[in-house]
């Protein structure tokens, strides 16, 4: 993403955070989380009364968990390829309004996505104390829900280097989802939309701040819904566009295809915990990514790369 001395660093998978009001903060980010592969979709609780009568009917919840990809792209930009990557996650989500069919599920999240390095990025490299901890970021998003099945986000992101292998970068983003469930069934897609604007520094390192847009559907059909052991599989996929100067790296010039990235994804709940911890899940994916000439030239001239992850979430 942002580039300092020899390398590029980049912004979050908060983003992929986009949709955590209307997910996460309902029972479930990528992020979840964020993370350079999108998270498949959260597997349903287990139909027990049991479940049932543990549910946060409260007006806080807590989403978080942890994740280990084989490689870190953030929108397409090369982060980490090599050693190990550990990416902690966590938020809190406040429910402000009940509010109106038309208008309803105001909520506030405030939240936290982190990248630990053992590459050149991290504790193989030249970079400051703590070595390892190549990205924190924070984000605040206000959420809401329109006609029950739209819903919309307007985020805030600052990126951050703790080991000052990048400079920060800060961002405004405005997220669309829509759960057609209710009218395609197991055949959903669940598309996505989002913009964001960067207010200061840039995540390819150029001389404009650049406006990215993205598009994702998520179509998941899940095998043995009414178990205690439901699989939920999911197959991801995403369009990385920049609407104005998002992709420039210097080169002067200002390509709007970044990347697409696709794949498959796999989340199975971990019913043998007590639903008063919460809900948890296992889920693991592989994506593959195809970027675009001006990400291929400072990929080393690679333009597809797979993506493997596992990785533990919760909510409460």
């Amino acid at each position: 993403m942002r580039q300092h001395g020899s390398g590029w660093a980049r912004q979050t998978a908060a983003l992929v955070a986009f949709v955590s009001v209307a997910c996460w903060a309902t029972g479930a980010a990528a992020q979840a989380p964020p993370a350079p592969a999108p998270a498949p979709a959260p597997a349903p609780a287990a139909a027990t009364e049991e479940k049932k009568e543990e549910k946060n009917t409260g007006r806080i919840s807590i989403s978080g968990g942890i994740d280990f990809p084989t490689a870190y792209f953030f929108r397409g930009i090369k982060q980490e390829t090599d050693g190990y990557i550990i990416q902690p996650y966590g938020d809190l989500t406040f429910k402000l309004w009940d509010g109106v069919p038309a208008f309803s599920n105001l909520a506030l999240t405030i939240g936290t996505w982190n990248s630990l390095h053992g590459g050149p990025t991290g504790v193989d490299g030249p970079n400051q104390d703590p070595k390892m901890w190549y990205e924190s970021d924070f984000y605040t998003k206000v959420g809401w829900t329109m006609f029950e099945d739209f819903s919309a986000a307007l985020i805030y992101t600052a990126y951050m280097s703790p080991n000052d292998f990048f400079k920060t970068v800060q961002e405004l983003a405005v997220s669309f989802a829509f759960n057609d469930s209710k009218y395609l069934g197991p055949f959903a897609l669940n598309p996505t939309l989002l913009f964001a604007f960067e207010v200061k520094g840039q995540a390819d390192a150029g001389a404009h701040r650049g406006v990215y847009m993205q598009l994702g559907v998520t179509p998941s059909y899940t095998f043995n819904a009414k178990g205690t052991y439901p699989i939920t599989l999911s197959a991801p996929l995403l369009l990385g566009l920049s609407v104005s100067e998002y992709y420039e790296f210097g080169t002067g010039n200002n390509p709007t295809y970044g990347y697409f990235q696709g794949g498959l994804g796999l989340a199975v709940p971990l019913a043998f915990i007590p639903p008063s911890l919460g809900n948890w899940q296992f889920k693991a994916g592989v994506n593959f990514v195809n970027l675009g000439n001006t990400l291929k030239k400072v990929n080393d001239n690679d333009s597809f790369q797979t993506i493997g992850t596992f990785g533990i979430a919760f909510t409460y």
